[in-house]
């Protein structure tokens, strides 16, 4: 594992797939569901917009990672395997009338004044997550984040995923094989996360896809060696992703 807060760092967001910021919010309770749905949603689309550069960015519902959300909803605890969230699939799930991904996405862009023709009349389309540590900085299971350079699409399984948080959505997702030989992978970490810093990392864009290029951003939750895994030091953590619209 590498230092993600080292000067050596990849800061190249178009080239890597990954970043990591200074991102202050207004929440004063990440405990707070109502609170962080009304703030860092719209937080986070401003930022957005302003870090690729899209026209438009639609925002989903935040999701809340701990030990208590995984009793209720069991895919939202920490995710303990290698992948990406999305395949070249993405953009024809989002844009095709007859995939189930429609009832999840058209209430969105509804709930947000925004019509189905800005995403299937787009000349480009991304995904990017942004990522916040809202627990303990010393967490039992933090997130690392893997250079999207390091690994090539050769080592990448494309997986269908029926269900996700109790929604019917049938959307694909990469796990990825380990590396083969002496090339390891560059993988990062960002220790001791305050709730004010944020990774953000790319899981599609059209663009990348058009042009051969890696637009998967492999990431994994990971126990921390160097953290007892005790009842305060249980990650907890809050992750917001945006569709990225360019017309």
């Amino acid at each position: 594992m590498l230092d993600g807060r080292s000067p050596s760092a990849p800061r190249d967001f178009e080239r890597h797939g990954f970043d990591f910021v200074d991102a202050p919010s207004a929440v004063d309770d990440w405990t707070d569901q109502s609170q962080i749905d009304q703030v860092v949603r719209p937080e986070f689309g401003e930022f957005v917009r302003t870090h690729v550069g899209c026209d438009t960015a639609v925002v989903f519902p935040f999701i809340a990672r701990s030990e208590a959300a995984a009793a209720d909803v069991a895919d939202y605890g920490p995710i303990e395997f290698v992948h990406s969230d999305f395949t070249d699939d993405y953009g024809p799930m989002v844009t095709e009338d007859d995939r189930p991904y429609r009832k999840f996405l058209d209430p969105l862009l509804a709930s947000q004044g925004l019509d189905r023709d800005l995403v299937t009349s787009a000349s480009r389309l991304a995904v990017v997550q942004g990522w916040r540590n809202t627990g303990p900085t010393q967490a039992d299971m933090p997130l690392a984040v893997c250079d999207a350079t390091s690994v090539d699409r050769s080592r990448l399984i494309a997986e269908v995923i029926p269900y996700y948080g109790g929604l019917r959505l049938d959307f694909e997702i990469y796990a990825v094989r380990p590396p083969a030989g002496d090339a390891p992978d560059r993988w990062y970490t960002f220790p001791a996360m305050q709730s004010n810093e944020m990774i953000v990392l790319r899981t599609y864009d059209s663009a990348c896809a058009d042009e051969g290029r890696p637009f998967w951003t492999p990431h994994s939750a990971f126990r921390d060696p160097h953290v007892a895994a005790t009842p305060d030091t249980r990650r907890e953590s809050v992750e917001v992703r945006a569709l990225c619209v360019w017309n």
